[in-house]
């Protein structure tokens, strides 16, 4: 267990050298480019640091595993919204400051997009039709943000090779998160076992705190550089790709049924905290250490939920 600590702690320490990195490469990729920070944080940073959800959901489409698929978007989701905002605000000591309509806008998509496992659910299954219908809200979602988001300020003059350049630095940097947040991953789950934690505290815990590692971290660094759309753009637009790009893509490759019993649970949070987001975005001038506390109990209660389902359904 102490070699699996030592593993952990320093694939940590690694991530958050590396994410401060990334948040640089899609500073100048968005002022090349000429997208925003809202953008950026959407397309370049949500789309890349949701992969590992979207491997697990096509791997469990593969195998007509559709509540797993399911299961795992909402669970991420719910992770992203609550312990993984709250987290990165207080590790980072910075409030979100809410100035911009594209920043209200998004989180009214996100909100929408979590209406949709109720559909799911209503239908009790997914399948191909499903994910088109989902990829098509994705690609609608993405150029909405970017026609309507201001450009970032311009970082200065870059040729095309040192562009390509910092593009293959970026992918090389999300796959070396990707790749230190499965270590992360499974030596939480080592060490939760060997502890004598039970299976559902697990999943609901460490596996959907690991998936979420690359968000948690390049949005802590996001906030430390004081670049709030790029941060609430990669949480909100992670969720958003989540429940539109990863289960439409996880939809299309197979027809798979849904337990309403199993993700019932998951769909309530889901949409409660997709609910008090959109609240303290609409009603708020910042997001601060409060409000990070109320969000981070709201997954308390979540994981609770999870550990008494399991006695129940056991």
């Amino acid at each position: 267990m102490i070699i699996e600590l030592i593993l952990l702690l320093s694939s940590l320490a690694i991530i958050a050298v590396i994410s401060d990195r990334i948040i640089v490469y899609v500073t100048k990729l968005s002022s090349y480019f000429g997208l925003s920070e809202m953008s950026a944080g959407f397309i370049l940073l949500s789309v890349a640091t949701s992969l590992p959800e979207l491997f697990v959901s096509a791997l469990a489409s593969i195998t007509n595993q559709g509540g797993l698929s399911v299961g795992n978007v909402l669970g991420s989701n719910i992770a992203n919204l609550t312990i993984i905002l709250g987290l990165a605000i207080l590790i980072s000591r910075t409030k979100i400051t809410i100035d911009s309509n594209s920043e209200k806008e998004l989180v009214q998509f996100l909100f929408l997009s979590s209406l949709i496992p109720l559909f799911i659910l209503q239908r009790g299954s997914i399948g191909p039709v499903l994910g088109v219908v989902l990829l098509i809200l994705f690609v609608y979602f993405s150029i909405n943000i970017s026609k309507k988001a201001g450009k970032i300020s311009s970082l200065g003059f870059y040729r095309r090779k040192e562009i390509n350049f910092i593009i293959i630095k970026f992918l090389i940097a999300i796959g070396l998160i990707l790749f230190l947040s499965k270590i992360v991953v499974d030596n939480g789950v080592g060490i939760a076992q060997s502890l004598g934690l039970p299976p559902s505290v697990i999943g609901a815990t460490i596996i959907a705190f690991g998936t979420s590692l690359p968000e948690l971290a390049t949005t802590i660094q996001a906030l430390k550089k004081r670049l709030f759309g790029m941060a609430l753009g990669n949480i909100f637009g992670s969720c958003i790709t989540n429940l539109t790009l990863v289960l439409g893509f996880a939809s299309i490759l197979s027809f798979s049924q849904v337990s309403i019993v199993a993700t019932g649970g998951m769909l309530f949070f889901t949409l409660i905290t997709a609910l008090t987001i959109w609240y303290f975005i609409s009603t708020r001038k910042y997001i601060g250490r409060k409000i990070s506390l109320f969000i981070i109990l709201i997954y308390v209660l979540f994981v609770l939920q999870q550990i008494g389902f399991s006695i129940f359904i056991l």
